[in-house]
């Protein structure tokens, strides 16, 4: 499976699970708020048949609200009493019987008529009793209770958990936005990379094309074929010319989606890779007057992993011991076999790297801030690329100063596994 489609699929996973907890969590607090205002007209209901119970056994409330209602035949007492002294007895009695409750909310009382009662829009602030015969002499009238603050007192009964549900819903949220800006950022991000890296080996393609032609043609020359050292140059153009080539074909041919796939594994002779990166870098050294060896000690030098990933780690340490190494490089490579390990160490002449940056040169982009390592070309990739090759061989590389001067980076790599030939 592609790598963007299983991004895609993790992306939307992730967007589900999410909105999957957002919706728990949206409909846990819808439950608990209908619990809360289940509970509150339970209350409230206990309440009226309390509140109505006391006001009927009040014979001056009564009296009151009865002569109310046959001299003024108001729908509603409270336009009528409420300046008297009974309708605030009356208020009284009802706000100790909603404190009897656990109601300590302020609230809006009135008696009404059947006919007001039945136009009062039914809102979930208002509540109102069952029939006051017992009270009064008419029938039909009810008393009425609003309670204006409900809402903020059922939020309030909800407390601490209410709040830090809604905080955790804003986490929540915040969350897939950045999620989704950062799987955006990575997807333009991945798609300018392939688009430059094919653009950039697109353009190789006609160089070395043009490079292997007039090689070719010179190297029939016949000054060239009777010069021994010339002959050895067209064919190190040659050789060099062939393997960049088929970097670039295998550039070409990668599938970028897949690039963090496992390569394959296969057993590697690195003696031979070894000679193969001394042979390569050979021309370039002696060029500057320079010269590279090397030593072997053991009978076993194999090892597992990538053949070219193995040898694009090689070449940027003896790249590197050729760059810092001054005008006359001098490199010697060691192979060492023992105790099921192989110990590869590159020892070149140069100033060496001061102990406070030998842990910081494996990070990505890191070049040494100091002498004239910065007139030296490179963009600081080269050692974060072999370090993560060889650990994905199961090694270990590390570098230290040679008391003789220069540097040793030494690689430490398990041996194959021999086959005993046993059946």
């Amino acid at each position: 499976m592609k790598k963007s489609r299983v991004q895609l699929i993790l992306l939307i996973l992730t967007f589900g699970a999410l909105s999957a907890l957002v919706a728990i969590q949206v409909s846990w607090i819808l439950k608990a708020a209908r619990m809360q205002e289940a509970q509150f007209n339970h209350s409230v209901e206990m309440a009226m048949n309390r509140i109505v119970e006391n006001l009927s056994r009040n014979e001056a409330i009564c009296s009151e609200v009865n002569n109310c209602l046959r001299q003024g035949r108001h729908e509603s007492c409270m336009l009528v009493m409420k300046t008297r002294e009974e309708w605030e007895n009356m208020k009284s009695l009802i706000r100790q019987d909603l404190n009897f409750y656990g109601i300590g909310l302020d609230f809006e009382f009135d008696i009404i008529g059947a006919d007001q009662a039945a136009q009062i829009t039914r809102t979930k602030n208002t509540y109102l009793s069952n029939g006051l015969e017992e009270m009064l002499e008419k029938s039909g009238y009810k008393l009425s209770l609003r309670f204006p603050e409900k809402r903020d007192f059922i939020l309030a009964q909800m407390g601490d958990i209410f709040i830090f549900s809604m905080l955790l819903l804003f986490l929540i949220s915040i969350s897939l936005i950045i999620i989704y800006t950062y799987y955006r950022r990575e997807r333009l991000l991945s798609e300018s990379i392939v688009d430059f890296v094919n653009n950039v080996t697109h353009e190789f393609k006609t160089p070395l094309t043009n490079i292997s032609l007039a090689n070719s043609m010179l190297s029939k020359n016949e000054k060239v074929e009777n010069d021994e050292k010339l002959s050895f140059y067209t064919n190190v153009i040659k050789t060099e010319q062939g393997k960049l080539n088929e970097k670039v074909e295998k550039l070409l041919k990668t599938d970028f989606a897949e690039i963090d796939r496992s390569l394959p594994a296969e057993e590697i002779d690195a003696a031979a890779v070894v000679e193969d990166i001394t042979e390569t870098f050979r021309v370039q050294i002696e060029q500057k007057g320079g010269k590279i060896a090397i030593e072997r000690a053991g009978d076993r030098f194999t090892v597992t992993g990538n053949i070219d990933l193995f040898h694009i780690a090689l070449g940027n340490l003896v790249d590197n011991a050729v760059k810092y190494s001054g005008q006359r490089p001098e490199i010697l490579i060691r192979l060492t076999s023992g105790d099921q390990k192989l110990h590869i160490v590159i020892e070149d002449n140069g100033p060496g790297i001061t102990k406070e940056y030998r842990g910081k040169v494996f990070e990505k982009y890191f070049r040494v801030p100091e002498g004239n390592t910065h007139s030296v070309d490179g963009f600081g990739l080269g050692l974060y690329q072999v370090r993560g090759i060889i650990s994905g061989m199961r090694g270990n590389i590390r570098i230290v100063n040679r008391k003789e001067g220069g540097l040793a980076v030494t690689l430490e790599l398990p041996l194959a596994e021999q086959d005993d030939g046993k059946s």
